[in-house]
């Protein structure tokens, strides 16, 4: 066990109190540092109480200070309490909370502990457990203490994180006694994974897990149709191939331009005759084309209409 508060350079004793104002000393680093069971000694600025062969009736408080003339000034209080395996039996409950709110502890005490004080204490190690919160204690930043009775003594812990889990005592004690109650074990989930389920329809008609099973058959019963229905209405859609694409249909324009452009050719013959004295002259034929055929070989189909005509001159 330590002295961790003890001033330096001070002779330090270790005593069980007795009643509230009285200790018997046990050891001390002046004169009785060691009475076969219990030695005292100093390491570095600490002070350390080791007890060997522990027994039951070594249970009780203790106190640690420096000596001031015949008097004792104390800097730490240690409450031991030496376990068997028949006599370690306390009320084991697991809490959870999610990281970062609040959480609460509650310890409930019985009729025989109504003058005792109580104290909510974190375990540290296998044999130490330290106060956080005790009914003497005022609210703090990071505690809430709430008292209902004697009976109901809650200690609420405000933005908790992963150090504020592990195992916690709820405990009384008076100045020669004191006794473990329950024990705690605070353990938390974060935001973004679920919380621990506790199953509360035990005995209970079962028949609502039915829809887990068949809510995922019907949607997928209805995902298949859905699929079915659309291959038929691809099919039913006919694809564009290329013969049919590159074929271009004969327009009926074409053929009634070229139908009325053969109707519409004329042949007619003029004779000129402006004397008599032309009957003897060379007959000369002329043929007339279209110009546009005349600069090339390139058959041009008009609307237009195409005339023949022969002149025959008598001079």
């Amino acid at each position: 066990m330590e002295c961790p508060h003890t001033p330096k350079r001070k002779h330090i004793g270790w005593c069980r109190a007795n009643s509230s104002e009285k200790c018997i000393i046990v050891v001390d680093t002046l004169k009785y540092n060691d009475n076969g069971r219990t030695s005292i000694r100093r390491l570095n600025e600490s002070v350390f109480v080791t007890t060997s062969q522990l027994k039951k009736s070594d249970s009780g408080t203790y106190w640690c200070g420096h000596y001031k003339e015949n008097s004792i000034i104390i800097s730490d209080i240690v409450m031991l309490e030496v376990f068997t395996a028949d006599s370690w039996t306390p009320n084991k409950t697991t809490v959870n909370g999610m990281m970062g709110n609040s959480t609460t502890l509650h310890c409930q005490y019985e009729e025989q502990f109504k003058s005792y004080k109580k104290f909510l204490c974190k375990v540290t190690s296998v044999n130490r457990c330290s106060i956080i919160a005790s009914s003497e204690q005022s609210n703090s930043r990071k505690l809430s203490i709430s008292i209902n009775n004697y009976s109901n003594f809650a200690v609420t812990m405000k933005q908790t994180d992963e150090v504020d889990e592990g195992e916690y005592w709820c405990g009384a004690t008076i100045t020669v006694d004191f006794e473990i109650v329950q024990v705690k074990i605070l353990e938390f989930y974060k935001a973004t994974t679920r919380r621990p389920k506790v199953p509360t329809n035990i005995g209970r008609n079962n028949t609502p897990q039915i829809w887990h099973i068949v809510l995922p058959l019907v949607l997928g019963l209805l995902v298949l149709l859905l699929i079915v229905l659309l291959i038929k209405r691809m099919k039913r859609i006919k694809p564009i191939t290329p013969e049919n694409n590159n074929k271009i249909p004969e327009t009926p324009a074409t053929t009634k331009i070229e139908k009325e452009t053969e109707d519409t050719i004329t042949y007619s013959t003029v004779t000129i005759q402006p004397s008599t004295q032309a009957e003897e002259s060379p007959v000369i034929y002329s043929n007339l084309k279209d110009m546009k055929e005349q600069n090339g070989d390139i058959k041009i189909h008009s609307s237009e209409s195409v005339e023949y005509s022969t002149l025959m001159f008598s001079s």
